[in-house]
């Protein structure tokens, strides 16, 4: 027995998966506390965001606009427009309620949009679901910026404009349109809070990994199946390796004695001798030293 074997052979595994399933959820709960709670008012905003589209009339309409207006503080204003894209609504008042927010293609790379009745704001168009996980994780505005000023150094119409990030969203059963705009800002200590949470779920899942390894190798060794080889394939391969082990450990048959698995055709242990089963006189079956009856052709053992 080698020193790895002795030192696996106190571990109780049984013990030791129950209390990494204990801390896994603990810590798991931990972390999407505290992600949840510093990311609330973003979460808050992609909520209300969501429910614009669930507005089945005007009322509804303008209560879902306030609403999602005032979840964010990156926020600048929550639009509602007719079908000729005349502000019929404004939930902040902004600049952007005056006159029509008629929005056109600018720039070379055709991915920002500009209004002639607010020729200093340049918009960023960004589709719904991608506009909630921008909103909600976004670092900063940092690198809408700068992609923007990497393309505004090249094409003159978007040089001195303030950039704004919109969505704009249909409402069902009419003409009208939402539009959401809103200056991304970080979130203090949300990076930080879900890097760690991320390194903690890559630490929990390297001990799991490793603990199937662990355990192959200890399993192996105790039924002298070649520990080291089963060790490598369980910690390349994890679960596909753990399935094979048992399918292959199942074909084998189990020493009483010793506990070393071998051929189930063995009358005798290979590795202490002990007598595993006789064959039947009448068919020549290998049956077991304590049965009374061959299973194979019923004939009674002596």
């Amino acid at each position: 027995m080698n020193r790895l074997e002795k030192i696996l052979s106190g571990w109780n595994f049984k013990k030791i998966a129950v209390w990494y399933l204990i801390l896994a959820v603990v810590a798991g709960l931990i972390c999407a506390a505290t992600v949840g709670y510093i990311y609330r008012e973003r979460l808050n905003f992609a909520w209300q965001y969501s429910r614009l589209e669930e507005a089945k009339n005007d009322a509804a309409l303008k209560t879902a606009a306030d609403k999602t207006a005032a979840a964010s503080a990156d926020v600048v204003d929550v639009l509602i427009l007719d079908g000729s894209g005349n502000v019929t609504y404004s939930a902040k008042n902004s600049s952007f309620a005056v006159g029509a927010l008629k929005l056109v293609k600018a720039g070379s790379e055709k991915k920002y949009l500009t209004s002639s009745a607010h020729p200093d704001a340049v918009f960023q168009y960004v589709k719904g679901e991608e506009f909630m996980l921008r909103s909600i994780i976004n670092k900063d505005f940092g690198k809408l910026r700068s992609d923007y000023d990497d393309d505004s150094v090249f094409d003159s119409s978007l040089s001195e404009k303030t950039l704004y990030m919109l969505s704009r969203i249909g409402v069902h059963g009419s003409d009208s349109k939402v539009c959401v705009i809103t200056v991304p800002t970080s979130v203090p200590g949300g990076m930080t809070a879900l890097k760690g949470t991320a390194a903690l779920a890559m630490l929990f899942f390297s001990i799991y990994w490793v603990l199937i390894a662990l355990w192959m190798y200890k399993d192996a060794a105790k039924c002298k199946l070649a520990p080291l080889y089963w060790g490598f394939i369980g910690l390349f391969t994890n679960l596909v390796g753990l399935i094979v082990y048992k399918i292959y450990k199942h074909s084998m048959a189990p020493c009483p004695s010793c506990g070393a698995a071998q051929s189930a055709e063995y009358l005798y242990c290979a590795f202490c001798g002990t007598q595993l089963g006789v064959r039947c006189e009448s068919c020549g079956s290998k049956v077991g030293v304590k049965d009374c009856f061959c299973h194979r052709c019923g004939k009674k053992l002596r």
